[in-house]
């Protein structure tokens, strides 16, 4: 059997079968059975053009066949004028104006929408890497306060760096360390929880807030935090057990 397939002739359905798609509206008076009806013919045509462009040989003669069957269907309609077109599938009589300016105009919307949206995402991902630059370089000087102990400066710093973004565990978490150090632990809990917003499983979020409930003497959201890291982080097991233990003799040494 001759598996060549008139690449041309499969182009010029998948165009035809697009076609159909486009030409498909529904009136909005019709009942929930020809409505149903409706979408049901939408779904066929789709998987149609869907095989006209497989790669597979075979799918693309399915396609042929199925759109022949449907392009002859589709022959049995009324045109009205020189603009109206009715098409007749089952018990639905879809209209619509035909005309070969408004196809053209329209499908130069789709084209211009397009390239619209392009290039909004190309600016969009440029504008994303400046601001994470930016963020960089501002978490590299907070980085350099906390290591001087001026902890102020740090958030200073930590904070101007998530203006540019929020989605960095690493920033809210030195924050909340900042705070820590500040003894600003409701502030510190609060980055805490961003964090986990960001990643829930975050270890550090998980014992800097199991930290700030401990010095809060909130012995039962300490627990709970403990119990959250071993659960989201259970190869970090034997850290989390020193954490504890570490936190347990800080708090005997302080008392």
């Amino acid at each position: 059997m001759d598996q060549t397939i008139d690449h041309s002739n499969l182009n010029k359905k998948i165009t035809e079968g697009q076609q159909i798609i486009d030409d498909l509206t529904i009136d909005k008076h019709v009942t929930e059975e020809e409505f149903q009806n409706f979408m049901h013919r939408v779904t066929e045509v789709e998987k149609i053009v869907k095989k006209l462009a497989s790669p597979n040989p075979e799918e693309q003669k399915h396609g042929q066949i199925l759109a022949d069957e449907i392009l002859e269907k589709r022959s049995e309609k009324n045109i009205c004028d020189d603009t109206e077109l009715k098409i007749k599938m089952n018990r639905t009589v879809i209209n619509k104006c035909s005309i070969n300016e408004n196809s053209t105009e329209e499908q130069m919307s789709k084209e211009a929408f397009m390239r619209s949206v392009e290039k909004d995402a190309k600016e969009r991902t440029e504008n994303r890497k400046i601001r994470n630059e930016r963020a960089e370089t501002l978490k590299t000087i907070g980085n350099g306060a906390f290591k001087e102990k001026n902890y102020e400066k740090a958030v200073t710093y930590y904070s101007k760096a998530l203006e540019q973004r929020k989605d960095s565990t690493v920033l809210w978490n030195n924050r909340a360390l900042s705070y820590i150090q500040l003894g600003l632990f409701e502030k510190a809990l609060a980055d805490c929880e961003w964090a986990l917003k960001v990643n829930n499983t975050n270890l550090k979020a998980l014992l800097n807030s199991a930290k700030c409930y401990k010095q809060l003497g909130d012995e039962i959201k300490y627990k709970e935090y403990i119990q959250l890291a071993k659960e989201r982080n259970p190869h970090f097991n034997k850290f989390i057990n020193e954490f504890e233990e570490s936190m347990d003799m800080r708090v005997n040494y302080q008392a």
